[in-house]
């Protein structure tokens, strides 16, 4: 037996696809892809991997930066939080206007922060308004980004 889709709905989980997927290509100048950092077992620091996870994969940089007039992402302003430059494809839901601060963690421990990258909400705050994605990583990723941003 055949089931049907709501025409709107699949519209909308298109627009969210595009969106989530495409904050770095759509609206904001493309940079050149940098390789993954080429690393042994146990050679190299979780902030290492951190700053290669929250830069080149997850894209935290992306939204948690101040841009320039241009679109430009501004070196100074990195994880200093910013407006996100993009308004929401999705007429009734709520989403953010602006992207916390994340140099340094202020506000946040550890454990909220790894809980909100491994399970897409941290253990004692309600979940991150879209366009955040929620994560699923693992704890060793987590806390390589914790340990980066910490750093910062």
């Amino acid at each position: 037996m055949a089931t049907t889709v709501d025409p709107r709905r699949m519209l909308s989980l298109i627009a969210f696809i595009f969106v989530v997927s495409g904050l770095s290509y759509a609206h904001w100048p493309v940079q050149a892809a940098t390789p993954a950092p080429q690393t042994t077992a146990g050679e190299g620091s979780p902030a290492a991997r951190g700053e290669y996870l929250a830069n080149r994969v997850a894209m935290c940089v992306q939204c948690h930066s101040g841009r320039d007039r241009s679109g430009n992402l501004l070196e100074s302003e990195k994880f200093r939080g910013g407006p996100i430059p993009l308004k929401s494809p999705f007429v009734s839901k709520e989403w953010a206007v602006r992207a916390p601060a994340l140099a340094g963690l202020p506000g946040f421990t550890d454990a909220q922060v790894i809980a909100l990258l491994m399970e897409g909400k941290a253990t004692d705050r309600p979940a991150p308004r879209a366009p955040m994605p929620p994560f699923r990583m693992d704890r060793q990723d987590a806390e390589a980004i914790v340990a980066y941003l910490r750093a910062r």
